[in-house]
């Protein structure tokens, strides 16, 4: 059995590394020296690897090309061992390969396009949970909404981007032309988030991102209206904060209230 371990052990030093020690262990046959067999295993393990990183980052291979993502994910996988059994968790750090690693990390949009790929992917395998309905919010009594909190939904994510990502992807998933890659100043806050089966995504105003990030960090309705009077009276903040709790409620993005 140890014979057998320290074999196996051996196999993965060599996909994984390219270490040489099991060379030395593989029989010749069939005309094929030993390195040339090896080297089979050793070109589909990467392979396999960057294939799960195209269904992950569709849009930057579309961006890019084939070739081109080729390069990139095999760079990638030469820098980034796999610390997972599931190959669904592998990608998760190329957008900050990509940010911090030449020649990728000259072109910003490569990140921004990697980081809302893989954010979609997040948001679609999160964790199943409840969702509050509008009934379920209007029963509440009045005197519990000035101290309720809201739970948002596992799928809820908010990342900032500069670029038109989103856009580049919504014309991957159609199948259209990509429009032109741009990348401005001004930084966008996006909502990303599962409803039923679908991942949605869509831009998010100041006083919105403001308001959801409160919630997040546990901020009830009170706190809720008196953090938007930042931008509106009191009366208006408070109408507000109910228009978009009501929004979040349409849009299955509270999965739970608190008093």
């Amino acid at each position: 059995m140890r014979a057998l371990a320290d074999l196996q052990q051996a196999f993965q030093g060599y996909l994984l590394s390219d270490e040489p020690d099991l060379i030395r262990r593989i029989a010749g046959g069939d005309g094929v020296d030993p390195q040339q067999r090896l080297r089979i295993y050793f070109d589909a393990y990467r392979l396999r690897l960057i294939e799960a990183l195209a269904n992950d980052y569709e849009a930057l291979r579309a961006l890019i090309g084939d070739d081109a993502f080729r390069a990139a994910g095999r760079a990638y996988v030469e820098a980034t061992p796999s610390l997972s059994r599931n190959v669904r968790w592998y990608g998760g750090g190329l957008p900050e390969y990509l940010r911090v690693t030449p020649p990728w990390a000259e072109q910003p949009i490569l990140h921004e396009i990697a980081l809302f790929e893989w954010t979609l992917t997040l948001a679609f395998d999160a964790p199943d949970a409840p969702v509050v309905r509008f009934e379920e919010l209007a029963r509440m009594p009045q005197q519990a909404w000035p101290v309720l909190g809201f739970v948002l939904h596992p799928s809820v994510h908010r990342i900032e981007l500069r670029s038109n990502a989103p856009s580049l992807r919504k014309a991957t998933d159609a199948g259209d032309r990509l429009p032109e890659p741009v990348v401005s100043d001004d930084v966008k806050t996006w909502l990303i988030w599962r409803k039923a089966l679908t991942a949605y995504f869509r831009s998010l105003s100041e006083q919105e991102s403001w308001a959801l990030a409160a919630v997040d960090a546990g901020a009830n309705f009170t706190a809720l209206c008196e953090g938007l009077c930042r931008w509106l009276s009191p009366d208006e903040a408070a109408s507000q904060a109910a228009a978009l709790l009501r929004q979040w409620v349409d849009d299955e993005l509270i999965s739970d209230l608190a008093v």
